[in-house]
């Protein structure tokens, strides 16, 4: 856990609440309160273990856009490195400002929910409530029963034992899964665990969102009401 002092904007960016530069616009508009009081400076520095950072209800008067992409093959969520092509390079230039809700790996698609409103990423991200992740995959080998089993029952992977997920079996290499949590390319390291290499591995769903039929690298507008 972080026990040094970070600045607002730094902190912010790590919990994908706000980018810096939303962060740094948000205090200037003394819309960021610090155990309970408008943070003025853009240097102000916080201890995350002790300090309550919070956005200000005020905020909640600004319009924010809130938008499903359907991410391709190949595409990074982010990323920090030049040459490299990232969600926000397939969006117009009025949405470059959005941040992702999550992330998929570059060789993962589907379903990314983008916004700038701090409160609802901070909600799918860091409120403690389960959202669950539906996803499509196929594998290079043919699911057994005692795959699946171990699918469900929880995999150990690391110092961690995932929790319980529930598959939908298609065809003997094609099944969904889902899942309440999400951490770093969970299905593929769980799937490795069991024996079998993702082939392909398509988002299908996120806390209720449905991709439905929105093809490879489109997008459509999300109102709040359809979030929460």
């Amino acid at each position: 856990m972080e026990n040094e002092l970070v600045r607002i904007q730094k902190y912010f960016s790590n919990q994908k609440i706000l980018s810096r530069r939303k962060t740094e616009e948000y205090i200037q508009k003394g819309w960021i309160l610090l155990n309970g009081k408008t943070v003025t400076d853009l240097g102000t520095k916080i201890n995350p273990l002790l300090d309550k950072v919070e956005i200000s209800p005020l905020a909640d008067k600004v319009e924010y856009t809130y938008l499903l992409f359907n991410k391709p093959w190949g595409v990074f969520t982010n990323c920090p490195e030049d040459g490299c092509e990232q969600i926000t390079d397939l969006l117009p230039k009025k949405y470059s400002h959005l941040s992702s809700v999550g992330r998929l790996d570059k060789d993962s698609e589907g379903l990314i929910l983008m916004t700038d409103d701090g409160t609802v990423a901070n909600h799918f991200l860091n409120s403690g409530i389960e959202h669950e992740r539906e996803y499509e995959v196929t594998i290079d080998t043919i699911l057994t029963q005692g795959m699946i089993d171990k699918l469900e029952s929880g995999i150990r992977m690391m110092d961690i034992v995932t929790k319980p997920a529930k598959v939908n079996v298609y065809s003997k290499q094609r099944f969904t899964i889902t899942l309440s949590e999400g951490k770093n390319r969970q299905i593929r390291r769980m799937l490795r665990k069991v024996g079998a290499n993702v082939i392909k591995l398509t988002r299908i769903s996120f806390a209720g969102l449905k991709l439905g039929d929105l093809r490879s690298g489109d997008y459509r507008l999300l109102n709040k009401s359809d979030l929460m």
